[in-house]
């Protein structure tokens, strides 16, 4: 763990092309041989902090409730969120990992892309334990696709070192956009009433 959060802090400090296990070693206040003897290639350092970082993300996401209500899903704190979630400096060893070994065909694993598969099936089994969706369930979570690559998109423009004043208004833009077809995608779908709230167990009376 000290050697993944070491590469966590570093990619997000230096970045992929600064990355050596020598400055991770010490970094993490290890040698490079005690690297070594757990990671035996920068790659596969590299990549087990991917999984781990992305385990992180995925496991934070399942346990998110307030992001939807009564079967309604919350558009403003959706995209808040995922804003949260992009410009994490965790995820910024994220996309350096992904940017950097994006030439290395024959050191990046097939785990990267099952991985972000798992984590698009878990999306959409969370859409359809928290929110109605009616028959329009699959352009329902295209919608939730869409903000992410949106948020994901706009979480890059960071590296031209925008001011925050730019960021919210491209957020409420971002926001207005989605709640209006999610609007027209509930109304279409007939999804009127909302689910009632659950109900509280009957405490015995002591």
């Amino acid at each position: 763990m000290q050697l993944i959060r070491a590469a966590t802090t570093l990619l997000h400090k230096i970045g992929f092309s600064g990355l050596t296990t020598a400055n991770v070693a010490k970094e993490a206040g290890l040698t490079t041989g005690a690297l070594h003897h757990h990671f035996p290639t920068k790659f596969e350092l590299l990549f087990t902090v991917y999984d781990h970082l992305a385990e992180r993300v995925l496991d934070d996401f399942t346990k998110q409730k307030n992001l939807a209500a009564h079967g309604r899903l919350n558009v403003g704190k959706l995209v808040r969120y995922f804003w949260g979630v992009y410009g994490d400096p965790e995820y910024w060893a994220i996309w350096e990992i992904l940017i950097g070994t994006r030439a290395e065909a024959e050191v990046r694993p097939s785990t990267v892309s099952d991985r972000m598969e798992a984590i698009r099936e878990v999306r959409y089994r969370w859409l359809e334990e928290h929110v109605d969706m009616g028959k329009n369930k699959r352009e329902i979570f295209e919608l939730l696709e869409f903000t992410l690559i949106a948020i994901r998109g706009l979480s890059l423009e960071r590296l031209f070192h925008k001011e925050e004043a730019y960021f919210e208004r491209h957020l409420q833009t971002l926001t207005s956009v989605i709640s209006a077809r999610y609007e027209a995608l509930t109304s279409e779908a007939g999804i009127t009433s909302i689910r009632p709230a659950p109900r509280e167990r009957n405490r015995s009376k002591t």
